[in-house]
């Protein structure tokens, strides 16, 4: 496969040179991230160089290179505003007012709003499985998947539905590592005969056999 960051550019860290201080250059910064994400659902890895990112986003290279060192940068930007989306999905379904939905109700929920995450930029996703800790560090990477695991946690110690499990804390990293893993390796792999409702179906299936008692 192609390699698109150079050992030379895995140095170099920094996520952007400048932060957008004012309107224009937030639309600027929104137009390369957006840029790149089509390159990469369209075109593929090889075609995401930083001139082909411009010519898309509507800017010259130099723009580019106001807001972001390297396509490094880029990546590692748009797997935060991923991890954004992700956190808020998780907080708005996993939500104190939900306590009392059914198990299946939460956790479809829960596999619906990641695969739709997922799906939305599927070549982007793609990427950041393959090129997300030579990209970001890993303590960054660790800390989003502890402050997952700590919301599933705190639910499945609130709620009151018939858990199969003692140690909720083992049994939310179990269950978020295991639907993620799978999501990803589908989208890696596209295996024949899978489709994504038949996906949703066997991870609810999956979680709820693994979590609660007479699911």
């Amino acid at each position: 496969m192609f390699n698109l960051f150079s050992p030379a550019m895995a140095k170099k860290k920094q996520p952007a040179r400048k932060a957008p201080q004012q309107a224009r250059a937030q639309v600027t910064v929104d137009a390369i991230l957006e840029a790149t994400v089509l390159v990469l659902d369209r075109e593929g890895l090889d075609a995401a160089t930083t001139t082909r990112i411009a010519e898309v986003a509507g800017v010259s290279v130099g723009s580019l290179y106001q807001y972001f060192a390297h396509r490094d940068a880029i990546l590692t930007a748009l797997q935060e505003r991923e991890f954004e989306h992700t956190m808020a999905m998780m907080q708005e379904v996993l939500a104190d007012g939900n306590l009392g939905r059914s198990p299946r109700d939460i956790v479809t929920a829960v596999v619906r709003g990641l695969a739709a995450l997922y799906a939305r930029s599927p070549g982007l996703h793609r990427v950041l499985t393959i090129e997300g800790l030579r990209v970001s560090a890993a303590p960054r990477v660790q800390a989003f998947d502890a402050r997952v695991v700590d919301i599933i946690r705190h639910f499945l110690a609130a709620t009151q539905a018939p858990l199969r499990r003692e140690n909720v804390e083992a049994a939310a990293f179990v269950a978020f590592q295991s639907v993620r893993a799978t999501m990803l390796a589908t989208l890696l792999e596209r295996p024949a005969g899978l489709s994504a409702e038949d996906l949703t179906q066997e991870l609810v299936d999956l979680v709820l056999r693994y979590l609660v008692r007479d699911s």
